[in-house]
This record gives structure tokens, C-alpha cells and sequence, in this order.
């Protein structure tokens, strides 16, 4: 089948192609989203996203001319994962009540999905702040959350919290907590800013 490619795309990425190319496109940007969840920023460059999609490195400069085009790509594809991982691992939540800080921690867990540790902060947060204060990526940070906060809902609703209404102020704490764990030179990040958000879901516990 001859491969068809349609006009280039919003952040100047070529459109998803027909034919030959489609596999080795997904692959980049499957590989693209993971550099991003693993590494952030800095390791979205045409020649690692290549390489660890297995495809030549022209490909990459191919379907994405520009850094900015790539870097777009990962974001949205990133965020794409995050948010389906998210809802997954809150679904797959047994309903039971559970502690306060319990849930706080199953909380950051499904917000930072697909899997987190104590570079969070650098590692995840970081990277989503910095795409939050970038015109260009802002919109699709804004269109995945949304999802986000749908899956925190479902977290809550199967760990006894089902009284709690503003999950989008939960949110924004689990990010705080994160930050000023790691501002404060703390060793277990998780384990503070689960802490600090157990503290806050105390109040609705009946």
C-alpha cells in the first residue's frame, strides 16, 4: 500500500500516516511518552526517541521536523498514558475502607501513574509544571485532566471517601505536598506528601 500522509499537524509534526510508516510513527511515539514518564524533558530528543523505538534516526526528524514538534507529541502521548493507567489502577482498586494516609498514597500512586517513586518531583512534576507554564503544551495538560481527576474520584469513592466533593482541590495538594517535600530536602517524598494529604482527608472521614 503506498503510504499517504496528510498535512502536517498542529505543533508542525507530520499527520499519523497510512501504509509502511504507520508502525514505525506508533513506535516513536510509544517510545516518546515513556522517555518523557521516565526521564522528563530532557530526553526527548529525535535521537533517543529513535533509538528506543528501534527506527533509524531520520525517521524521526521525518515525522517530527522540530524538537517542538516531537516534545508535543510526547506530552500529549505521555499524558494519554498517564490518564488510561490512571483509571486503570483506580478501577482495579478493591473497595474497602481504608486509612486516611492509605488513601492519600493510593491517591499520588493513580495521579502519577503509570508507576512512581521519589524522583517525582523532578522526574514527573517538574516536567508537567513546566508544560503548564508552556503555551504551546498547556492545552493538552488542560484536556487530559479531566481524566485525571476522574480516576482520583473513583480512589476516593472506593476507599471509604466518597464524602469528599472538591477532588480538584485534592489535586492540587497532592502537587503541593510533593513540592514542598521535596523543597524541605526530604528523603521519602511519597511517604511526607501522604502524610501531609492523610491530615487533610482526616476532616472528611465519618
Amino acid at each position: 500500500m503506498r503510504e499517504e500522509l496528510s498535512r502536517e499537524g498542529q505543533y508542525g509534526e507530520r499527520a499519523m500516516v497510512q501504509g509502511r510508516g504507520a508502525d514505525k510513527q506508533r513506535r516513536m511515539i510509544e517510545a516518546a511518552a515513556v522517555l518523557l514518564i521516565d526521564e522528563g524533558f530532557e530526553a526527548i530528543t529525535h535521537r533517543r526517541v529513535a533509538d528506543a523505538a528501534g527506527v533509524p534516526q531520520g525517521s524521526a526528524s521525518y515525522y517530527f521536523p522540530t524538537r517542538s514538534s516531537l516534545v508535543a507529541t510526547a506530552v500529549r502521548a505521555a499524558e494519554d498514558l498517564r490518564a488510561g493507567s490512571a483509571m486503570n489502577r483506580a478501577e482495579g482498586l478493591p473497595v474497602r475502607r481504608r486509612s486516611a494516609d492509605d488513601t492519600a498514597r493510593e491517591l499520588i500512586e493513580t495521579f502519577f501513574a503509570p508507576h512512581v517513586d521519589e524522583r517525582v518531583v523532578t522526574a514527573r512534576l517538574d516536567p508537567m509544571l513546566s508544560a503548564l507554564r508552556d503555551p504551546a503544551l498547556a492545552p493538552i495538560m488542560r484536556d487530559s485532566r479531566p481524566r485525571l481527576l476522574a480516576a482520583l474520584r473513583v480512589v476516593l469513592d472506593r476507599s471509604g471517601f466518597e464524602h469528599v466533593d472538591d477532588v480538584d482541590l485534592i489535586a492540587h495538594l497532592v502537587d503541593a505536598a510533593l513540592l514542598n517535600a521535596a523543597g524541605a530536602g526530604e528523603e521519602r517524598v511519597l511517604e511526607f506528601a501522604s502524610g501531609v494529604v492523610g491530615r487533610f482527608l482526616e476532616h472528611y472521614r465519618r
